[in-house]
């Protein structure tokens, strides 16, 4: 999922206006949905960029900083629905 600029790269993106020419209906609104849903990941991204532990040294074994990052991430978008 990407913005405009993605175009062409393999990506789901939103319709871009045709000089010219206005977007249908369903095209604003599939615009408006996927904008809203990017919206939230960045929000949730920006989130966690701010964690201290991101900042800081793991202090767990590293064989468990796959299972800790992804219970953390499931209890972050838990929290959001």
């Amino acid at each position: 999922m990407g913005d405009k600029g993605y175009i062409g790269r393999g990506m789901l993106t939103p319709f871009k206006k045709q000089p010219g020419r206005e977007l249908l209906d369903w095209q604003k609104t599939f615009n408006k949905s996927l904008n809203r849903t990017r919206a939230t990941i960045e929000r949730v991204i920006a989130h966690i960029k701010s964690w201290k532990v991101l900042h800081t040294d793991y202090r767990r074994p590293y064989a468990t900083f796959k299972t800790t990052i992804s219970a953390v991430i499931g209890l972050i978008f838990y929290a959001l629905t």
